[in-house]
């Protein structure tokens, strides 16, 4: 257990270092996904929470293969700003997850490369990040 903590600790500070995303001071960071996805963004009144049939239904990610899931988007859906956060089962399902959202994260880089070239920017900066059983994609 202290070894998944320590290694969510380190996910969240190359969160925090990569600029288009921000992390949760190491103190806070076992509580769960939903409060660390409220801090973790810079604007969380404007998210709108979708259901993990959305998820399943975007990505592809069955609720049998996590413990828990936060996924948001913008209201404004143009914005291309979203997060996803999920704590998998186990190591098999964390390494199958890491995949889905970055074959995601490269569809949605793909949709928006001619049409919206904001969205596509804050796209092009995201990465998806995974530690200990968490793996979380920050679009902001």
């Amino acid at each position: 257990m202290k070894k998944t903590l320590l290694s969510f600790f380190l996910m969240l500070a190359m969160l925090l270092l990569s600029g288009c995303q921000t992390a949760l001071p190491q103190s806070q960071s076992n509580i769960p996904l939903q409060e660390a996805a409220q801090q973790a963004l810079k604007e969380p009144d404007v998210y709108v929470s979708y259901t993990t049939e959305d998820l399943y239904d975007l990505t592809g990610i069955s609720p049998d293969d996590y413990t828990e899931a936060v996924f948001l988007k913008d209201s404004d859906t143009l914005s291309g700003r979203e997060l996803i956060m999920v704590r998998a089962k186990d190591e098999k399902t964390f390494g199958m997850i890491k995949e889905v959202l970055e074959q995601y994260l490269s569809q949605r880089k793909e949709e928006t490369r001619n049409y919206l070239p904001h969205a596509y920017r804050l796209l092009n900066d995201a990465r998806v990040e995974g530690t200990g059983l968490t793996v979380s994609l920050i679009v902001q």
